[in-house]
C-alpha cells in the first residue's frame, strides 16, 4: 500500500513506498523496520475528490511551525505524560460512564428472572463482536489520524476521518444479514427454545441500528485522535443519562412492558442522543482540527487500506475476544448449567467496570503513540508506553481491591429477588476474578502502543495468546478435564492471563529498543509538511 513519505531517518533505511503485512517473526529487525516504514514517507500524499477547504473557525489557530492545530492537537504535541493523563482522563470517565448502561440493564433486568439475565448474558459476547467491529475500524481511524498529525498533515487526517465515517456506515448496515439466524446460534449453543428466542430478540435490536452505533463509534474516534476527548466524555455522560432514565420506563408493565427488549430500546435511545451531539460538532459546528468533507466524496481504497492494516487486527482481537466469552459461556454452561451462566455473565459485566478505566487509559496511549511514531519520536514513545503502564497497574490495583473487599454487598445488588439464590457463588467469582485486574495491564497497553504505532498484526498474536491460546483451554483442564467445577474455571482464566502478561512486557520492551535504533532522532518538521501534491 502507498504511504507518504517526507523523511527516512534510520541509518541505511531506504524511502519504502509500498505497505506490507508483517510477516516476519516478532523478534526480527527486518520485521519491525519495514512496520515502522510505512507511515515514513510523505512526497505523494494520497488524494481525495474533496476540497482541501480551509478551515475559519475560530477554535484553529497556527502553531509554531505554521501549521493549524487546536488545544487538543497541542496537547498531544507536547509533553507525553501531560498529555497522557490530559487525553485519557476524559476517555476513562466516558467508557466508565458507557459500561454504565450495561450495568444499568443488568439491574432492571434481573428483576425479570433468570431467564431475562440470561438472554442479556448469551447476547453479550455477539452484541460485543458487533462492538469489536465498530472499534476496530475506530482504532484504525485514531492510528492513521494521530499519525497524520505527527506529520503535521491535515491533509491526510480529514481523509482518514472521511473515509472511515462511509466505510462504517456502509459495513453497518451489512449487520442486518445476521438478524434471521440469531436464534439458531443460541439454540446451537444449547440455549432451550425460550431461552434462544428471548436472545434473539434482545440482540436483533442492536443488529438493526448497527449503523448507528458504527457512526458514533468512528466519529467518537476521530475527536479522541485529536485529542478532543472532552467532548466525547460529555456525549457519552448524556447517552447514558437518557438510557437510565428511559430503562424501567421501557421494561416494565407501569411503562411500556417491552420485557428484555425494552433495555435494547433503551440503549439505542442513548446512542441516538451521544451520536447527535458528536456530528452536530463534527459537521455544523466544525470547530475541530480534523474536517469530513462528504461533498464529491470519491472512495479512495487506498485510504481505507490505510486504516484496516490497524483496524482489522484490532477487529479481529475484539471478536477473537468475544470468541473466546462464547466459549467460556460454553463451558461455564456444561459445568453449572443457566445459574452457571448467569453467575458469569453477571460477575464479568460487573468486572468489566473495573476495567473500563484502563480501556480509557488505552486509547489515549493508541493516540499519543501515533503522534510519537508520526513524527518518529521514540523516546516519547517509550516515555509513553512505561509510563502508562505505571499508571494502569497502580489504578487497576485499587479497583481490584474494591472488588474483592466490597464482593458481598456488589453480589447482593445484582443477585436479589428471583435471583438471590445466585448470590454466594457471585462473590466467589468476584473475589477470585478480580485478580486478572491487577495483571491485565500490560497486555492492554502494549496492544495499544502496538496499533498506534501500526503493527497491528502483532497486536493480534498478543490477544490470540491471551484468549484462545491460554485463557480457554487452562478453563476447560480445571473446570472439567481435573474436575474443579466452576473455581476451576475461574483458576484456569486467572492463569492464562499471568502468561500473556509476561510475554508482553518482554515483546513492548524489545519493540521500543529496536525502534530506538531505527529512528535514533526524531523527524525534523520546522517547515509545513503540503497538503497536496
Amino acid at each position: 500500500m502507498t504511504s507518504q513519505d517526507i523523511h527516512s531517518h534510520s541509518k541505511g533505511a531506504e524511502p519504502n513506498d509500498e505497505t506490507s503485512d508483517q510477516s516476519s517473526p516478532p523478534d526480527s529487525k527486518e520485521s519491525v523496520s519495514t512496520a515502522a516504514a510505512t507511515f515514513d514517507t510523505a512526497a505523494t500524499p494520497i488524494t481525495s475528490a474533496a476540497s482541501d477547504t480551509p478551515i475559519t473557525s475560530a477554535s484553529l489557530s497556527f502553531d509554531e511551525h505554521g501549521d493549524k492545530t487546536t488545544k487538543g492537537v497541542a496537547s498531544l504535541r507536547g509533553k507525553p505524560k501531560k498529555a497522557l493523563i490530559l487525553v485519557s482522563i476524559p476517555i476513562c470517565v466516558a467508557v466508565v460512564v458507557q459500561s454504565i448502561y450495561s450495568i444499568v440493564d443488568t439491574f432492571w433486568v434481573a428483576g425479570l428472572g433468570d431467564e431475562a439475565l440470561g438472554a442479556i448474558g448469551l447476547s453479550f459476547p455477539y452484541y460485543m463482536g458487533l462492538m469489536a467491529i465498530s472499534t476496530g475500524i475506530g482504532v484504525g481511524t485514531v492510528s492513521a489520524i494521530s499519525r497524520s498529525i505527527g506529520l503535521r498533515n491535515k491533509f491526510k487526517a480529514d481523509q482518514f476521518a472521511t473515509h472511515a465515517m462511509v466505510f462504517a456506515l456502509i459495513v453497518g448496515f451489512l449487520a442486518w444479514a445476521f438478524i434471521p439466524v440469531t436464534k439458531y446460534i443460541f439454540l446451537f449453543m444449547g440455549a432451550n427454545d425460550s431461552l434462544a428466542s428471548t436472545s434473539a430478540d434482545y440482540l436483533n435490536v442492536f443488529l438493526v441500528f448497527a449503523f448507528l452505533i458504527f457512526v458514533l463509534n468512528i466519529s467518537v474516534s476521530i475527536l479522541n485522535s485529536e485529542g478532543n476527548s472532552r467532548k466525547t466524555m460529555f456525549a457519552t455522560i448524556v447517552g447514558v443519562v437518557l438510557n437510565i432514565i428511559l430503562d424501567p420506563i421501557f421494561i416494565y408493565d407501569y411503562g411500556l412492558g417491552l420485557g428484555v427488549k425494552g433495555a435494547a430500546y433503551a440503549s439505542i435511545c442513548g446512542f441516538s442522543a451521544s451520536a447527535l451531539l458528536v456530528l452536530y460538532w463534527l459537521f455544523i459546528e466544525k470547530k475541530t482540527y480534523v474536517s469530513i468533507h462528504l461533498k464529491n466524496f470519491k472512495m479512495k481504497w487506498i485510504v481505507i487500506k490505510e486504516i484496516l492494516s490497524v483496524g482489522v487486527p484490532a477487529a479481529v482481537s475484539q471478536l477473537t475476544m468475544s470468541i473466546s466469552g462464547i466459549l467460556l459461556t460454553s463451558i461455564v454452561l456444561f459445568v453449572g448449567g443457566q445459574a452457571g451462566a448467569a453467575i458469569y455473565t453477571t460477575g464479568w459485566r460487573l468486572l468489566s467496570i473495573g476495567f473500563m478505566p484502563m480501556l480509557g487509559l488505552s486509547v489515549g496511549l493508541t493516540t499519543l503513540s501515533g503522534v510519537s511514531f508520526g513524527s518518529k519520536n521514540i523516546q516519547k514513545l517509550k516515555t509513553s508506553y512505561y509510563f502508562a503502564i505505571r499508571l494502569g497497574t497502580a489504578l487497576e490495583f485499587i479497583i481490584a481491591a474494591a472488588f474483592f473487599i466490597f464482593a458481598v454487598p456488589i453480589a447482593a445488588l445484582f443477585a436479589s429477588g428471583n435471583s438471590a439464590h445466585l448470590h454466594a457463588d457471585l462473590v466467589i467469582f468476584l473475589r477470585y476474578v478480580c485478580v486478572i485486574l491487577m495483571i491485565i495491564p500490560v497486555n492492554i497497553l502494549t496492544i495499544a502502543m502496538l496499533q498506534g504505532v501500526k503493527l497491528g498484526s502483532y497486536s493480534l498474536i498478543l490477544t490470540l495468546l491471551r484468549t484462545l491460546v491460554f485463557e480457554v483451554p487452562a478453563a476447560y483442564l480445571l473446570g472439567i478435564y481435573f474436575g474443579m467445577g466452576l473455581t476451576g474455571i475461574w483458576i484456569g482464566i486467572i492463569a492464562g492471563d499471568l502468561l500473556v502478561t509476561a510475554i508482553s512486557f518482554a515483546f513492548g520492551y524489545k519493540t521500543i529498543r529496536k525502534f530506538k535504533k531505527l529512528y535514533p532522532n526524531p523527524i525534523d518538521l520546522n517547515e509545513p509538511q503540503p497538503v497536496q501534491s
